[in-house]
This record gives C-alpha cells, sequence and structure tokens, in this order.
C-alpha cells in the first residue's frame, strides 16, 4: 500500500493507506494532560494499532532537541477502530498542544489552524460525530463556582447545542456552577461545530473528575473507559493497559525522587 499526502492550510496529513468515505466518530485526546486519565483511555483503545495518519503542522510546539536511539515524533497520530457493531472510530492523539503556561498564551492562535484542517479533512473521509475526552483538572482549584465531578462520573456537554446546564452520566445536574475549560478541548469542539457536517450526530466534550492526590489518576481513566464500552461498544486492550499503567507509575516514582 502506498502512502497519501494531503495538506490543507497549515497541516500535511500523511496517510498510510487511501481511505474511503464512510460515517466516523472521532475521539481525541491529549496525552500529557494531568492525571493521564484520557491518555490511559484513549491509548488503551488503541492498543498496539499502528497509525492510518501522521499529522504535521509548522503551528506544532515541537523541541529542538530530540534523541537517538527511539525519537520523539513531532506529529499527531491518527488511529483507525472498529467498534463491535462494526461503526468506524477515528482517534486522534495529540501528544504535545500550546496550553496555558508562562511561556504559552497563545493556545488560539496556535492551535486553531490545525484543528480547523484536521475537522475539514476529517469531515471528506466521513467524520459525523467528535468527542473530545478529558479531565476537569481545575478541579481542585480555589474557585467557589467550578463544577464537581464524582470520580465515577462524567460530565457530558453537547458543544453544538449549548446546554444551559451541567449534566453528569448519571443524569443529574451539576447546579450552581460553571467550568473552566483549557485548551485545546474547547478549541476542537469550536472548529468541530465551524468545519465538521452540517448535520453531525454529535459535537460532545466528555469530562472525568481530576485529583492532584495522585500522579496517576486509574481510577478516573476507568470511568472513561467504561463509558466507551457501554456507550460505544469500544473495549480497550487490556494487556496494553496494564503495560501503559506500569510506565506511569514508573514514572511516577522517578518523579518523587
Amino acid at each position: 500500500m502506498e502512502k497519501v499526502i494531503e495538506m490543507r492550510g497549515e497541516t500535511d496529513f500523511v496517510w498510510a493507506r487511501e481511505i474511503e468515505k464512510e460515517a466516523t466518530t472521532l475521539v481525541t485526546f491529549y496525552q500529557n494532560e494531568q492525571g493521564f486519565a484520557s491518555f490511559i483511555a484513549g491509548a488503551s483503545l488503541v492498543g498496539e494499532a499502528e497509525p492510518v495518519c501522521s499529522i504535521l503542522s509548522k503551528l506544532h510546539q515541537v523541541d529542538p532537541l530530540n534523541v537517538l536511539p527511539g525519537p520523539i515524533l513531532p506529529e499527531w497520530r491518527l488511529y483507525e477502530l472498529r467498534n463491535e457493531d462494526g461503526r468506524r472510530y477515528f482517534i486522534l492523539r495529540i501528544n504535545h498542544a500550546y496550553i496555558p503556561s508562562q511561556n504559552h498564551t497563545k493556545a488560539w492562535l496556535y492551535n486553531y489552524p490545525v484543528f480547523r484542517d484536521i475537522m475539514m479533512v476529517l469531515t471528506e473521509k466521513g467524520v459525523d460525530e467528535s468527542i473530545y475526552i478529558t479531565a476537569n483538572i481545575m478541579q481542585e482549584f480555589v474557585f467557589a463556582d467550578q463544577a464537581q465531578i464524582p470520580t465515577d462520573e462524567l460530565l457530558v456537554y453537547d458543544y453544538d447545542e449549548k446546554d444551559d446546564g451541567l449534566y453528569l452520566t448519571d443524569g443529574s445536574e451539576i447546579e450552581g456552577a460553571q467550568l473552566d475549560i483549557p485548551p485545546p478541548s474547547w478549541i476542537a469542539a469550536s472548529c468541530f461545530k465551524h468545519f465538521g457536517p452540517n448535520d453531525p450526530r454529535g459535537n460532545y466534550i466528555v469530562m472525568c473528575s481530576h485529583t492532584n492526590m495522585t500522579f496517576v489518576n486509574e481510577e478516573e481513566g476507568e470511568t472513561l473507559l467504561d463509558f466507551f464500552e457501554n456507550t460505544h461498544a469500544l473495549l480497550p486492550d487490556e494487556n496494553y493497559k496494564s503495560e501503559l499503567l506500569e510506565v506511569l507509575n514508573e514514572a511516577e516514582e522517578t518523579y518523587n525522587v
């Protein structure tokens, strides 16, 4: 199979093969998010699968130095899966992103063009639903009205419908609260709203709880995986998940030294 190179705006797409248009759900996660819950869930769904597309852009936040052997890859990676009903899923693994910090204050400037291009290209491939999985990383900040999400629940927000309230997966509403969410979650959802299909199946931000008490938020990651199993008939690669958790726990030991 020959690779297919596609260029759109500020972004280059290197497909491993020709991709036919087909109804597809896009699941996006940022692997370096605090607590690693979305990383645990997203990477466990992908398992040992090879990427179907490498996404590169001059706007990506890439360190000038690299390492050998095993160089760090500068691209975002897209994977192709099937759920138990045969529906196609693309999993977008973001390994670096501009997020708020002292040095990265231009999150919209650098994230918007790439997500715009991604949503336009993937819509042409048949993506009609977007799910961005993330954690409520500001949950333990001292904001009186910051929404609190229980460990065994998720908040599912329909970005297109602009729900008036915040609702958990058990159907209950988080009353009298608002949710501060950092990029790139809302930027991805906004770009899908504007550049995605005219009649999308859904445009969701799915958020789990977060705690600073543990370096690896394993329980929260499991809650996300339960959501994909029960709602989307997507099962994780249990062996890969175990290996990933082992690596993350070893990283915690190194971090605490």
